[in-house]
């Protein structure tokens, strides 16, 4: 753990399932008592680039170890990992008055607005993330986040209203529609495949270390 300031370095870990898709952080424990966060508290997070989530009261058994829990989407949209260390400040966000989300695919625009907003309450936007929302076939639609007004990080409120873009050619393909949070109930079997796929993807000088190749494909 690095402190500077009001900024602060903690390593990503895995949300609990329960908490995926809802834009949540969950933070050490001891963090909050030592800057006197609250829940609810919005806070910025920067790796290769930045997001905003609401932070969640966490486990006791957290207590001085450093990490920061969030899940899949939120790590795409930070551009990190599992292990890796992201900074994190509180910083102030604005109510938003409207939000426009440019979409990967065709969909109909019909009862989008009142969808979105209960879907989304109180969630934090920022612009140039990307967003999932559940078809009632049980499917996820990618959406992108154009703008937002005011143009800064904004939370959704019963006021909101939400514009449909042009579809995005640019679609992000590095975060797929079915992810490890989509398994629920199966945290054995993921570790698993982390350390066998996405460990010498993203860590390979580990593996020269030890004299060991890094398993491909």
């Amino acid at each position: 753990m690095v402190k500077k300031m009001n900024e602060i370095q903690l390593k990503i870990e895995e949300i609990p399932q329960q908490h995926v898709g809802k834009g949540r952080v969950i933070i050490d424990p001891k963090i909050i008592e030592d800057t006197k966060w609250s829940t609810g508290q919005i806070l910025e997070l920067t790796y290769n680039k930045k997001t905003h989530v609401k932070l969640w009261p966490g486990s006791t058994e957290d207590y001085g170890s450093g990490i920061v829990k969030i899940d899949g989407i939120t790590r795409h949209n930070i551009g990190g990992g599992i292990g890796d260390k992201v900074t994190v400040k509180s910083v102030e966000v604005g109510d938003a008055q409207k939000i426009v989300l440019s979409p990967t695919e065709k969909i109909q625009a019909e009862g989008l607005q009142e969808y979105m907003r209960q879907n989304f309450l109180n969630h934090v936007f920022t612009t140039g993330d990307t967003i999932t929302l559940g078809t009632q076939m049980g499917g996820k639609i990618q959406f992108i986040v154009t703008s937002t007004k005011p143009s800064k990080p904004v939370i959704v409120t019963e006021q909101t209203i939400f514009k449909l873009g042009t579809m995005t050619k640019a679609i992000d393909s590095s975060y797929p529609r079915i992810t490890y949070d989509d398994l629920g109930g199966m945290k054995n079997e993921v570790q698993k495949i982390r350390e066998m796929v996405e460990l010498p993807m993203r860590h390979p000088e580990l593996f020269e270390k030890i004299g060991v190749e890094a398993p491909k494909g």
